[in-house]
């Protein structure tokens, strides 16, 4: 996130946050901060992912899963600032950071301060210190403890004048508003423009513009479609030669498709899902399939070494019809004869040909020695048979836990980024089948997602309690059946109509509408289905529902789709 993204993106976050309560602070992954802020009766999600590559913050509605336990640094966070509502926000937007005045809730640590030159009292009373919240892109969250002298104010960015624009790209250093990727683009546009460019920065506020591939239908100019994935970000529009940048290498990429609007918190809200969530779905993906892929190696190790020995063992089978030629000419040589090479004429065992001989060896020594390779090399041909089986019967396994990915480099990328999204499910899928309550059914979706259904009431409630927050839960209309869910691997990841309508056909096939040809399905997300209180078990109420999906009932698809 360049700085005056992040500029444009702490103008609309500041009157949001000024008066929130920090509710939660969590880390999802290394170097991802979620804190949870409740302001103007909702919930909001401010995540920052900090580090020297690719720092990015935004603010989201939707929950992000955690699943680990909180470090050291986190527990100190919630300390003193969790419960706390947020004062004051100041931006030092050149330096990314973002300042958060904490109020009320546990009180600071007095720390000692050193005598400065010329205090005639070095243990005079202290000046109350004040609680800072500090998310710093660059080094991540942190607490400071200052006076009130010592608290940051909003920034006054120096601007350099259009004659001094050029020594400044020079000594971009002294100038800290020349951000590197605004020297990128300055570097592609004409003087004139560079000043307006600069201009426009200096004033503030404005569009903020994303880049993302054209959809196939992205024809009429009048309504642009907003792009999706969100590939780049940026606080002013980005020349043609950086545009043409973003598609990679590949020729058969789409072009970039521009969309552009004020709503800085939206849009960095959609780019934060792709360019934040959708990499970490990835990462995740990546990790939970080491295992597989250190076993895909050793297995295609396996196999090759199988069919070095099937090599090895077809050619003592081979000798079976040098055997039978031999057995077939016998009465033409004594008992003892010896001899380099005998030739053999035309017959069942084959053409005629000359057979090489061992010397140390009567013909009739020779013919028993074959035959007994030939008998060996069928015995192992058929005990190699069992092990390939089991070994391919393993591989298929794996090619089920990773699709998209055969043939080509062993369980290495995918074909696509999204195949390699879906794999997700695939993925976690595999190691949570041995741990499933009895009462909870897995299934994969085409897509990869991990769906659950619950046998009975009681797995209903264990197949919700499994759930995230941010998970689809579905269910036969006006009727009774059992309850399905939809893992995902964030609140913000699209679920492709493909595994909804599979997941309703799972949710029909174990209800009232089982013998049905076509049933309606309602849909909700995981965090507004609510038990009743004093009513049978798996009865829920749904704050807010989803648009609900008429599905064909496959009972076939129970099989189709269960784990292997």
């Amino acid at each position: 996130m360049d700085a005056h993204l992040f500029r444009r993106f702490c103008e609309d976050l500041t009157p949001l946050l000024t008066g929130a309560r920090v509710e939660k602070i969590q880390e999802p992954a290394d170097g991802l901060l979620a804190l949870m802020v409740y302001s103007g009766g909702r919930k909001r999600q401010l995540c920052l992912r900090f580090g020297r590559k690719e720092p990015f913050c935004f603010i989201t509605s939707q929950r992000i899963s955690v699943g680990r336990a909180p470090s050291a640094p986190i527990m100190r966070l919630r300390k003193y600032a969790a419960g706390r509502r947020i004062v004051a926000c100041v931006a030092r937007w050149s330096e990314r950071c973002l300042w958060l005045l904490l109020g009320g809730g546990a009180e600071a640590p007095q720390l000692p301060s050193l005598p400065q030159s010329g205090q005639a009292d070095a243990g005079a009373e202290q000046s109350p210190r004040l609680t800072w919240l500090l998310l710093d892109l660059r080094e991540g969250p942190s607490l400071r403890f200052l006076t009130e002298d010592e608290s940051p104010e909003d920034e006054q960015a120096v601007w350099p004048e259009p004659a001094q624009l050029a020594d400044a790209l020079n000594n971009w250093r002294q100038w800290p508003v020349l951000t590197p990727a605004l020297r990128r683009t300055l570097a592609c546009l004409e003087e004139p423009e560079r000043w307006a460019l600069l201009e426009d920065l200096r004033v503030g506020g404005g569009d903020v513009f994303c880049y993302g591939p054209c959809a196939p239908d992205s024809g009429n100019a009048s309504a642009p479609a907003m792009p999706r994935p969100v590939l780049a970000i940026s606080a002013w529009p980005l020349p043609p030669e950086q545009q043409k940048a973003l598609q990679g290498k590949d020729a058969d990429a789409p072009p970039v498709a521009e969309y552009c609007g004020p709503d800085a918190l939206n849009l960095t809200e959609l780019a934060g899902q792709d360019m934040v969530l959708a990499r970490l779905a990835l990462d995740q993906a990546r990790e939970a399939a080491q295992p597989l892929d250190r076993r895909a190696r050793k297995l295609a190790k396996l196999l090759e070494k199988l069919r070095e020995e099937e090599n090895r063992l077809g050619r003592m089978m081979a000798c079976q019809a040098d055997a039978l030629a031999l057995q077939a000419g016998l009465w033409r040589w004594p008992a003892d004869f010896r001899a380099a090479s005998v030739t053999v004429e035309e017959g069942p065992h084959g053409p005629a040909r000359e057979i090489p001989l061992d010397l140390r060896y009567s013909v009739r020594e020779q013919m028993a020695r074959l035959f007994h390779s030939a008998r060996r090399g069928q015995r192992g041909m058929e005990h190699l048979a069992v092990r390939r089986a089991a070994l391919e019967d393993e591989m298929a396994s794996l090619r089920q836990a990773r699709p998209g990915i055969w043939p080509g480099s062993l369980l290495g990328a995918t074909a696509s980024a999204a195949d390699e999204a879906a794999s997700t499910g695939r993925a976690a899928g595999s190691g949570m089948a041995a741990t499933l309550p009895k009462n909870v059914q897995m299934f994969i979706s085409s897509d990869g997602f991990v769906l659950l259904r619950g046998r009975d009431s009681k797995g209903n409630l264990a197949a919700r309690k499994l759930a995230a927050p941010h998970d689809i839960w579905l269910h036969a209309e006006n009727g009774p059946g059992s309850h399905v869910i939809i893992r995902r691997a964030h609140g913000g990841q699209e679920v492709p109509p493909r595994t909804l309508d599979e997941a309703g056909a799972l949710a029909a096939c174990k209800s009232w509408q089982r013998d049905a040809a076509r049933a309606r399905i309602q849909y909700a997300e995981v965090r507004h289905v609510k038990p009743m209180r004093n009513a049978p078990a798996g009865t829920v109420r749904i704050d807010k529902s989803l648009p609900s999906r008429e599905v064909s009932v496959d009972l076939a698809l129970e099989e189709t789709l269960l784990p292997r």
